[in-house]
C-alpha cells in the first residue's frame, strides 16, 4: 500500500501496562475515541494486535537468518495495537495519543514518522553511498 506523505504522521502504539485502569470490553471506548477522529481524516489505519504467540523476531547476519519465538528478551513490553494518524505536529499526535483508551488501560507511545522528502533523501544518500545508480 502506497499512501503519499502530504502531512506529518505519527505511529501510536499501544503497549500494556502494570499499573494501568484493567482493561474491560464493558469499558473499551475505541469506538468513541474513533467516531472523534476518524471525521476530522487524522485517523489514517489502525488494528489490534495478536498475542506475542504469533510474533517473531527476524534477523539477518552475514547472509544467515535467524528467526526466533516470543518471548522477546529485547522487549520490555508488548505492543497491543498501532493507530498510523495524519497531525499536524507532535503536540497534536500526543493529545490525541492521550484521548487514545490504551492510555488509560496501558500506555500510548508516539512515534513521528519521516517526511516523503525526508525518505526520499536518506533513500538517495544511500544509493549514493553504495554506487547505486537510478
Amino acid at each position: 500500500m502506497t499512501m503519499e506523505n502530504t502531512a506529518p504522521r505519527s505511529l501510536l502504539l499501544s503497549v500494556p501496562a502494570a499499573d494501568g485502569e484493567p482493561w474491560s470490553a464493558e469499558s473499551d471506548d475505541i469506538a468513541d475515541w474513533l467516531e472523534t477522529v476518524e471525521p476530522t481524516g487524522i485517523s489514517i489505519v489502525g488494528e489490534r494486535l495478536t498475542g506475542i504467540e504469533d510474533a517473531r523476531m527476524v534477523s539477518k547476519r552475514s547472509g544467515s537468518v535467524t528467526v526466533t519465538d516470543g518471548p522477546f528478551a529485547e522487549f520490555k513490553e508488548w505492543f497491543a495495537g498501532f493507530d498510523l494518524i495524519n497531525a499536524p505536529d507532535l503536540e497534536t499526535a500526543v493529545e490525541i495519543g492521550s484521548r487514545h483508551p490504551s492510555a488509560r488501560f496501558g500506555k500510548v507511545l508516539v512515534l513521528s514518522l519521516m517526511h516523503d522528502a525526508q525518505s526520499e533523501a536518506l533513500l538517495e544518500e544511500t544509493k549514493k553511498a553504495r554506487g547505486i545508480a537510478d
